[in-house]
């Protein structure tokens, strides 16, 4: 099975940068039960757990901000991978888009903040 460099965020923790299978099933080892991929901006996406709920660790929150206005997206419960997509499926985040993700939690580590 092929290998993607990613970010893996646990809820409080600081990012990770691991190995992970370049499939959303293989990454089912790090994010726990149905992984589900959720695209975010510049071909960046999430990989969570499509089963977490409310009882689970809050990870972050997820805010857009438009028009001036900072909208709420929704909760990330669980823990979280960060890869990149292409059209041959996930690939490695390169030294930019590990930085672009990092920069997205500007106002703290609970709030990934999204630009238009």
């Amino acid at each position: 099975m092929a290998k993607i460099s990613a970010l893996v965020l646990k809820p409080e923790r600081d990012f990770a940068a691991k190995s992970v299978p370049s499939d959303p099933q293989g990454i089912q080892k790090y994010v726990g039960g149905s992984p589900i991929m959720t695209r975010l901006v510049d071909g960046i996406v999430v990989v969570s757990n499509e089963n977490a709920t409310e009882n689970d660790p809050l990870n972050f929150t997820i805010f857009q901000r438009h028009n001036d206005h900072v909208h709420e997206l929704g909760k990330l419960h669980g823990d979280a991978v960060f890869a990149a997509e292409s059209d041959k499926g996930l690939t490695s985040l390169d030294k930019d888009q590990k930085q672009t993700v990092k920069d997205w939690f500007q106002f703290g580590r609970d709030k990934l903040l999204l630009n238009e």
